[in-house]
């Protein structure tokens, strides 16, 4: 039997961080759902858009004609609270583990996931590529990432030595208390480590968190882009 899959796009599109303006991040973001729809047709897309700055009527219209449902945060209290950090990989990384945090309790309280079997993550403005392979997303009945990395940063700065790369990567519906569980822990820990001077960012909180018996992973999990700080091109 045919899985039905939903992918929750996280999305950042006026944010005052980065090297692509709005009209750029827009048109990159719909580039996500297009590839969404080129390799799975009949996927479900919830885009949760994450930005402290409210998108225009125009922006609204764009996305919400290419995809099933929108989830807003821009007036979130607390958005708005870390949004005033000058740091941008704080702001980035706090705001989406809180957010996404907050959209699939409200989400998996409210049975919006009853129908769907497996759920993915994809990072706005990013698109799957020739090496995503839905076959492998049929049988599992793990959490799948791509293959984990080692840190880029001293163990005394996050307190973790591996990471598991965020763009993309997916859980089946049953799992789901898992991974909501994964981003409350989660958040805890980044702020615990920001505030006495350290670091987390989501990649080291997902390998730290995530249950490592519930994971399988893969050499290429079919996704690219290019990154948000300095446009350079990537292909995981």
């Amino acid at each position: 039997m045919t899985a039905h899959h939903l992918f929750i796009v996280t999305s950042a599109i006026n944010t005052r961080f980065g090297v692509f303006n709005h009209e750029e991040r827009l048109h990159q973001t719909l580039a996500t759902v297009e590839s969404i729809k080129q390799h799975i047709p009949d996927a479900s897309i919830l885009l949760v858009e994450m930005s402290a700055v409210a998108l225009s009527d125009k922006q609204k219209n764009f996305l919400s004609s290419a995809v099933n449902q929108i989830i807003y945060f821009s007036s979130d209290a607390d958005v708005q609270s870390i949004y005033k950090n000058d740091n941008w990989d704080v702001v980035k990384n706090l705001t989406e583990v809180m957010c996404f945090q907050k959209m699939l309790g409200f989400c998996n309280t409210n049975h919006l996931f009853d129908k769907f079997d497996r759920i993915h993550k994809i990072s706005g403005r990013y698109f799957l590529n020739k090496n995503f392979n839905k076959a492998i997303y049929e049988d599992c009945s793990k959490i799948i990432l791509a293959h984990k990395k080692k840190s880029q940063f001293s163990f005394d700065l996050t307190g973790v030595k591996y990471q598991f790369m965020s763009r993309l990567w997916s859980w089946p519906k049953s799992l789901t208390s898992e991974v909501i569980k994964t981003y409350k822990d989660g958040f805890i820990y980044m702020y615990q480590r920001i505030s006495q001077n350290g670091y987390c960012d989501i990649e080291h909180m997902l390998y730290k968190h995530l249950p490592q018996e519930l994971i399988h992973t893969v050499d290429k999990i079919g996704i690219e882009g290019m990154l948000g700080p300095n446009g350079i091109r990537i292909d995981d």
